[in-house]
């Protein structure tokens, strides 16, 4: 008992390394929604770096440049499957488990840490649409454990070690990084003033690496990257400027809407409503505790500035989300806000009878535990031969329908018995999936043709000269061009891309068509294909 004691810490890492394990096992071979775009795109961009190729410069990329090399390294290892994409973000799930387990374990008590670690592994709401993010919030998380050691311990090293997270961070997604960065300068001022620590040589070198080095060796990392591409290409790998997004939304609106659904999330079930009521009545025994100051200063002291440094961070991960109140962009500020909920749960637990404090934990296991088995069972009700993709870099089980499942086989497989071994085809608008499937580079950098890209005319000539210099023959063109209800889609040669639209009937004619050409084309369903041969070759 003892020696359980004494490594309490590594006790509870390796509990967390077990729960995960359990927890993410399921995945590894399932995913929810697979799209021909957004998922076909980051798939290809980690084909692509494994091949040599470079984001931006040779295929269009939309993130930071870091994670198509650490998934190609997984195709590298593994194999080039989608499973081995998953391997790699269920590693990044676990990893992100045992740092907000290390964050909690400086503020709070590890059985707190424990559960806090679980319910992220758990709960967390993924970034259904890309690869991609999980990179990021594991960042995120490394930023917080160093800015959490850092009020706990006034230690240099955690505050350098926080610098470090978010230059990674700021080569996943630029925006965030540089949100932590704001915030971590705020977290180690304010810090400071509040233990009155003056500000000697090491303090000012970090200052001047966070605000001077950290920026300047990002933008030269992203220059060197977009160096030769024309201003609107730049744009559209970094759509940050007004109407780049299809989706705006006032501050306000997106707010109430926020409200709304958390709302209607926490009146779903007796459940969520029982968890709602624990935080409520957790932050109400905080604000009595500290308001009649029944805690000890120091103790007082660290909370106050660990719960402003977590809701901080908090809002600031907010930002995508409060500009175009498209809801997965609030995904960023979950990991923190659980973070909160449960320094509160624990605070507001020691300071409540014992045999109280055991029931309150007993129950959120229990909470954990019978959520984790209903999960379980919806995963594996989809594992039936129907639902999975059989195709040789496919592997896995998805929730699309059997009809696009269908459709992306039978198109996939033509193609394979169409092309010779080094011909190239031409996907349109967003089917960057199919270059994935073919093992086929794209015969354009640009992989990417809707009304809100706003391509250019002088970009339509060019995609069609790498057309023509890259001897492309044939030309996949799925129903999403003509989309009549998605907003920023648009119809292909009529509200965009008209000289590309007229290059293409000009000079192919259909020779093969599949799936669903009737209902609305969607981003994972109703999913046609048409494929077209160069009229010359006929």
């Amino acid at each position: 008992m003892a020696f359980l004691k004494q490594h309490i810490k590594c006790l509870v890492l390796l509990l967390v390394l077990i729960a995960g394990i359990i927890i993410t096992a399921p995945y590894l071979n399932f995913q929810n929604y697979l799209s021909q775009g957004d998922h076909g795109r980051d798939l290809y961009a980690a084909q692509a770096v494994y091949r040599g190729e470079l984001p931006y410069k040779d295929f269009w990329w939309v993130y930071g440049p870091l994670m198509p090399y650490y998934y190609g390294l997984f195709f590298k290892i593994f194999g080039t499957h989608i499973s081995s994409m998953l391997l790699g973000k269920l590693i990044l799930r676990i990893l992100g488990g045992i740092l907000i387990a290390l964050a909690m374990m400086e503020v709070a008590s590890e059985m707190t840490a424990l559960l806090c670690a679980c319910w992220f592994m758990l709960f967390h709401q993924d970034f259904f649409f890309t690869y991609n993010h999980l990179g990021g919030i594991v960042m995120v998380l490394g930023v917080a454990f160093c800015l959490l050691s850092y009020i706990q311990k006034n230690s240099m090293k955690a505050a350098w070690g926080a610098l470090s997270f978010i230059f990674t961070l700021c080569l996943i997604k630029i925006n965030f990084g540089l949100a932590a960065l704001m915030v971590s300068v705020i977290t180690v001022g304010v810090c400071d003033a509040v233990k009155r620590v003056a500000a000697d040589s090491s303090k000012k070198l970090f200052y001047a690496t966070a605000l001077i080095v950290i920026p300047l060796v990002a933008f030269l990392i992203y220059w060197s990257l977009l160096k030769g591409l024309s201003a609107m290409e730049i744009r559209q790998c970094l759509p940050y400027k007004e109407g780049d997004q299809p989706y705006e939304m006032s501050v306000w609106v997106a707010i109430g809407n926020f409200l709304q659904i958390t709302w209607h999330t926490i009146t779903s079930t007796w459940l969520n409503a029982a968890f709602a009521l624990i935080i409520n009545a957790s932050a109400l025994r905080c604000i009595y505790l500290f308001t009649k100051k029944k805690m000890d200063v120091s103790r007082q002291t660290i909370l106050l500035l660990s719960l402003g440094m977590l809701g901080l961070f908090c809002v600031a991960n907010f930002h995508e989300y409060l500009k175009s109140g498209v809801w997965y962009r609030s995904f960023w500020a979950q990991p923190l806000s659980m973070m909160i909920t449960f320094l509160l749960i624990d605070t507001a637990a020691q300071s409540i009878p014992q045999v109280a404090r055991k029931m309150l934990f007993t129950f959120l296991a229990w909470l954990l535990i019978l959520c984790s088995f209903s999960i379980l069972r919806s995963v594996n009700a989809v594992k039936i031969n129907s639902q999975f993709l059989s195709l040789p870099r496919g592997g896995i089980y998805i929730a699309n329908s059997p009809p696009w499942i269908a459709t992306v086989e039978q198109t996939t497989e033509f193609l394979n018995s169409t092309l010779k071994p080094n011909e190239l085809f031409f996907a349109l608008p967003y089917d960057c999936l199919y270059y994935y499937l073919t093992d086929k580079k794209t015969p354009t950098r640009q992989l990417i043709f809707f009304d809100h890209i706003k391509i250019p005319p002088e970009q339509e000539r060019s995609v069609i000269a790498e057309l023509e210099r890259n001897h492309t023959n044939y030309v996949l063109v799925s129903s999403r061009a003509f989309a009549r209800q998605e907003p920023g889609l648009g119809f292909l040669g009529t509200t965009y891309c008209p000289l590309i639209g007229k290059y293409i009937n000009d000079n192919f004619v259909p020779i093969a068509r599949f799936g669903d050409w009737t209902n609305e084309p969607g981003w994972a369903w109703n999913h046609g294909t048409l494929i077209l041969k160069r009229k010359k070759m006929l």
